[in-house]
Order: structure tokens, then sequence, then C-alpha cells
């Protein structure tokens, strides 16, 4: 195109110094119009597609980048997550991984697009006039200097303020997971500004990286514009001069090649926060993705026992945790627990009894010692297979958004039974059930197992999620069950039927049981009493309460409490008018999940709650919401609107500049002391703009 628009110079040049007549002006003005037409319908296709393509590719890759991000994840160890908040997760996923698809997408289409006009308009200059546009190549080296200089900076503090905002992303995970904990201790107000903390550090690197930022496109900016007028003002000496035979067409294509491809270099730099922001971002999620876990359940090696019988066996062992290094948590521990029995661990918190429950899970490697399985160090066993063969009940059970018959059919994720039919897993389904003792409060529910449970099962009563969480590791059929303080959390009533599941549950299998009520656990096969990580003395119930040692401290210690209790409080447990395990979720329960269609709910109810879509706003009135958040950087919003302004129209007043400089440029010989002395003129103006 500079070089079409250069000749269109030349020609009205010669027109109006009468040396081209008024035909021959015609019709080579028509013949290089054409050129621009053919131009224009080449550019619309190149940039449609290859701006089409590069957003495909952007789509395509950050869905894979997500695949396999969250597919990192959930293979690392439990030590990983230790030390990283679910929130910080959540935060990668999203909005990290937008950041890097806004890096793959059209702004690599664009940044290829001003990387190809610029060299392309310098290699037309160099075969108008290498003199001039040898001079004019020194654009590029304080152009890639600044560029280099910067994006350091930027890179580096942009990644800063992405890691504060993951930090406050778990903070917030949180909060809102257990906003009904929050409201009830009322503890908004500090948890906020818990998060304002990371919100300020975030802050604080923002405004540093976007100040270098802004610092960086206006040097850019300044040192194209400056070229502009360099190449009027070296430019009009050669003409004068008569060097290389140049001519007003000449300079002309060579201003513009250095004008456009210059002025495309510097549009570069905007993009080049996207690929910062995006390379920043992706430091964290490819880490991710490339760190090889020490315990990853989808390799294929190890063993795969044909027949596990469940006898499990401590040697020796020490362990320590990843996040509290310089705590030992378990100190020379040998320990045999034999298979169809059930063993119980209690001592006080910190003891040791859920490291135990961690390392028969495989959840940690022991810092010295081994773990067996019927002989067998676990290390050597295929870890997805040995969780096939072990179920885990916790204190507080984890249920997912969905049906009972679908939490219960989880436990069969990952076994021999996932790829069954549907009735062939509802007859697993049902019979887990009854053995977890849940079965008849399912039935009873209006919709049974199809009942949705709500988020982390809130709309049922503590027991009923307990024995769904049963039901859910029994259903599989494991050789070993571990049950980490199952019923610590409920009332007496709710203990004796989950305590009853429990017993269900059990028979047959290695049990290894965790419990601090300690009447729970009498009729197990062995007793193991743990304190500072060491066993201090293990045996039957009746054969520790005879040895007069720390159990029987422990029993005698949970009698006294007990005994003492307040009458009043007897009193509120034995006026409970029904069993909370028992409990249906009400009409409004009910409403908050997809039975919301039950005809049992009063229209009444309906109409009470509002509805989403209902209230519309105007964008004034949007707007106006927006501005009184910004209350405070009204003054600083000012300034940038002014300008923002200037910047804007120093571009339509430097092209009146350009066009005095080439009607300068257009004088004849006989006038080329006024030539000179009007592009200095005009340079000067065009330097004048520029600051």
């Amino acid at each position: 195109m500079t070089v079409v628009f250069g000749n269109l110079t030349g020609i009205f040049q010669g027109y109006f110094l009468g040396t081209i007549d008024r035909s021959s002006f015609d019709s080579q003005l028509g013949h290089f119009t054409l050129y621009f037409v053919y131009i224009a319908i080449a550019e619309f296709v190149a940039i449609y597609v290859a701006t089409v393509t590069f957003i495909y590719t952007g789509e395509h890759m950050s869905r894979k980048i997500r695949e396999q991000y969250l597919a990192a994840i959930l293979r690392q160890n439990i030590g990983f997550f230790d030390k990283l908040g679910a929130g910080e997760i959540t935060t990668r996923i999203t909005a990290d991984t937008n950041l890097i698809q806004e890096a793959l997408s059209e702004k690599i289409a664009l940044t290829l697009t001003g990387l190809a006009t610029f060299f392309t308009a310098f290699i037309i200059g160099f075969v108008e006039s290498w003199r001039l546009t040898l001079i004019l190549v020194s654009v590029v080296f304080a152009i890639v200097f600044s560029m280099g200089f910067f994006s350091s900076f930027i890179v580096k503090w942009n990644k800063k303020a992405l890691d504060a905002y993951a930090e406050g992303g778990t903070v917030a995970e949180e909060v809102l997971s257990s906003v009904r904990n929050a409201t009830a201790f009322s503890t908004q107000d500090k948890l906020a500004k818990q998060y304002d903390v990371y919100l300020s550090s975030a802050e604080y690197w923002g405004v540093r990286y976007k100040s270098i930022l802004g610092i960086m496109i206006g040097i850019m900016m300044f040192i194209v514009y400056c070229n502009y007028a360099l190449a009027f003002w070296q430019g009009s000496r050669y003409l004068v001069a008569g060097t290389d035979g140049i001519t007003l067409g000449k300079i002309t294509t060579i201003i513009l090649a250095i004008l456009i491809g210059s002025f495309q270099l510097g549009n570069v730099a905007p993009h080049m926060q996207a690929f910062t922001t995006g390379a920043a971002a992706g430091n964290k999620i490819f880490g991710t993705i490339d760190r090889v876990s020490p315990l990853d359940p989808e390799s294929t090696a190890g063993l795969k026992p044909e027949n596990i019988q469940g006898n499990v066996e401590l040697k020796n062992v020490k362990h320590i945790y990843p996040s509290r290094p310089e705590v030992v948590v378990m100190e020379d521990v040998t320990l045999s627990i034999p298979a169809g029995k059930t063993t119980a661990l209690v001592g006080a918190s910190g003891s040791g009894k859920s490291t135990i429950v961690g390392l028969v899970e495989a959840f940690y490697i022991p810092v010295s010692g081994n773990v067996y399985l019927d002989g067998i160090d676990i290390r050597d066993i295929n870890l997805h297979y040995l969780r096939q063969n072990i179920s885990l009940v916790s204190q507080e059970p984890t249920l997912f958004g969905t049906t009972i018959r679908g939490n219960i059919a989880h436990g069969l994720i990952g076994t021999a039974h996932e790829f069954k039919s549907a009735d062939e897993k509802d007859v697993l389904i049902i019979e887990a059930a009854k053995m977890a003792n849940a079965h008849d409060f399912i039935t009873a529910l209006p919709e049974g197992y199809d009942t949705n449970v709500g988020e982390r099962g809130f709309l049922l009563s503590g027991g009923q999620k307990q024995r769904i969480a049963i039901a859910r590791a029994v259903v599989s059929d494991p050789k070993i069950l571990l049950l980490d303080e199952a019923t610590s959390a409920l009332d007496t009533k709710s203990e004796g039927v989950v305590q009853a599941a429990l017993d269900r549950a059990a028979e047959g299998r290695t049990t290894i049981v965790i419990a601090h009520r300690l009447s729970t656990i009498k009729h197990s096969h062995n007793i193991v009493v743990m304190s500072a990580g060491r066993i201090v003395e293990q045996g039957t119930h009746d054969a520790l309460l005879s040895s007069r040692g720390t159990y029987f401290a422990l029993v005698e210690a949970q009698q006294i409490a007990a005994a003492n209790k307040s009458k009043d409080v007897e009193e509120v447990d034995l006026a409970e008018d029904r069993d909370p395990m028992q409990r249906m979720p009400t009409e409004k329960d009910l409403k908050l999940t997809k039975t919301t269609t039950n005809k049992s709910v009063s229209s009444q109810v309906l109409k009470s709650r509002p509805t989403l879509g209902d209230a519309h706003y105007s964008l004034w009135e949007l707007i106006k919401v927006i501005a009184s958040f910004n209350k405070k950087e009204k003054s600083a919003m000012l300034i940038g609107l002014i300008a923002s302004i200037i910047a804007g129209a120093g571009q339509p007043i430097q092209a009146v500049f350009f066009a005095k400089s080439i009607v300068a440029l257009s004088r004849p010989p006989a006038q080329y002391g006024q030539l000179r002395s009007d592009i200095n003129f005009w340079v000067c103006s065009l330097l004048m703009c520029d600051l």
C-alpha cells in the first residue's frame, strides 16, 4: 500500500508541476486506485482467516490446558494439598486459564500482523533508499531495548498480583462453602478484612505493573513519532542534495512504510500485556501439570494381588507431615492389624491415630519404616488397585450435590462394578443402604433414592449424611474399612443408630476404627492406645481395664464427664419429639433442589421468592452504580479521562502536520530553501505534539 501511495504522490506532484498531462494523470490515477481495491479485498480475507483460526486455536488449547490441569490436580498426592487451598485451584482453572486463552487467541494474530507489517515496511524502505531507511532503523533498537527492559518487571509484578488473587480465592471459597457457620458466629466482617488483605496485596502489585506498562507504551509511542519527524527532516535533506536520485514519491513511500511499520510495532506493545499476563498465569498452571506426584493413582505400575485378605502391618514407622516438617507425628510405631478383625485406635488429639489411617490409605509415604498389606509393601502395590479395596468414612462426611442414589453410586467408581447396568447398580446400592441402616429413612422421603441432598448434603441431618457415607463406603464390598471418628459429631440417639450401621458394615472386614467415645469400641478385637506418636498399650477392652493403665484413665475420665452432665441438657435430649436421624426435608428444602415442581409446595411460598429476572436496569443506572464505587478515585479518573482525550486527539493533529510536510516536500527545485524552512517548522511541530 505504501508503494502505491508513494507513486500516487509522485503523480499528483507531476500533474501540479505540469510534467504530466490530464489524460495520463487520469489513466494512472485509475490504475493505482484499483490496486487499493485489490489490496483491501486481500487484507479482509487474510485478517478474517487469521483472526478466526487463532481464536479457534486459543479456545481449543485453553480447553486442553484446563483438562490437563484438572487431571494433574487429581493425580497429586495428599501432601500437595496440605499447602494448597481449594480456592487457589478454582482461581487457576477459571481466571488464569482465561488469561492464557486471551494470550493464545487473536492477540497472536494481531501481533504477527504487526511484526509482518514492520519488517515488510523496512524491506520496502531499503529498496527505495537504503541510506534513509538505515537511519530510521534506529527505532527498532530503541523499541526492542525498552520492551526488553520493562517486560521483566511486568512479568514479575503481574505474577505476584495473580498469586495474591489465588490466595484470596482460597479464603473466599472457604467462607462461601461455610457461609452458615460464618453467619452464625457473625464473623463476616473479620473474614472480609482477611480477604481484603489479599486484595490489597494484589492491588499493590497490580498498580506497579500497570504503571510500568503505561510507561513502556508511552516511551514506545514517543520513539515511533520521533522517528516520523526524523524521516521528514533527513528526507528533505536528501531531496535537496539529490542523494541516490531520491524523489518525493520515494520519500513518501519510505516515510509511510516506516510510519505504518513503526506504528504497527508500537501497537504490539498493548498485546504484550496479554502475553506477559498469560505467561505469569501459565507459570503455576504448567508447573502443576509438569509436577510428578510421588503417589500417582493413575499410574499402571505396581502389583495387583489377586486375593487380598486384609492383613495390615506397620513396622518401625516414623512420619512427618510435609506442611509441618518440624513436628514428628509418629515415632517407631509397629502394629499388626489382622484380617477380618476390628482394631480400634484411641488416644488424645495429635497422638497419631489419623496418621495411621492416612498411611494405610497411602495418602502419605512414611519417612522411615514400612506399611505392609498381606506381607507386601504398599509402595509396591498399584495405588489405584490398593484404594479399590479400601473405603473410608470420615468424621464429617462429604456428600455431593446430587441424589442419594448418585452419592452411593460414587462408591462404585474405579471398581469392577463401575460399568454394570443401572439395574445391577441399583441392587448393590439398595443392599449397601440396608447394611448402613439407611434404606428405611431413604424410602420414607418423597422421592426416595432420587432425593437431591443439596450442596454438601445440607438438606439431610448429620446422622442421615453419615449413614449415606457408610453405604457409599461398603457398596463396593471393600476388604478394608477405615472409620475415622465416624460418630464423634453426633448426638446420643444418632450415634446409636449410626454405630449399629457401622457394626454391620464391619462384619467380615478388616476394620480400623478411630474413636473418642470409648463406649463405641469396647467390643473391638484389639484396642490400641496411642500417645505422642507412640503405642503405649494395646489389648481388649477388659484386659486394658484390668491393667489400669492409660486406657483405664481415659475410660474413667469419660465416665466422670458423663456423670456431671447437667439435667437440663438431658431433659432437652429427652424432649425431642422425633428422631433427628429421621428428619425429612421440608417443602422449603425440597424447593431448593430440583423438586421445585412438587405440588406440595404452596404457591404463596413460590410467589414470596423474588425471581432473578424481574429487575431491569438501564445502562445509565448501571454506570451510576459502578461510578459510586469509585468516588475516592474520581480525581485520578478525571485526569485519566483528560489524558486519554489528548492522546486520542494527537494522531488526527499529526495527520495535519504530515499533510503539511508532504506539501512542503512538493515544492520545485527553485524553492528548496523554502522547502527546508517549512520542513524544519513542521518537524518541530511534530515533536511538540509528541511531547
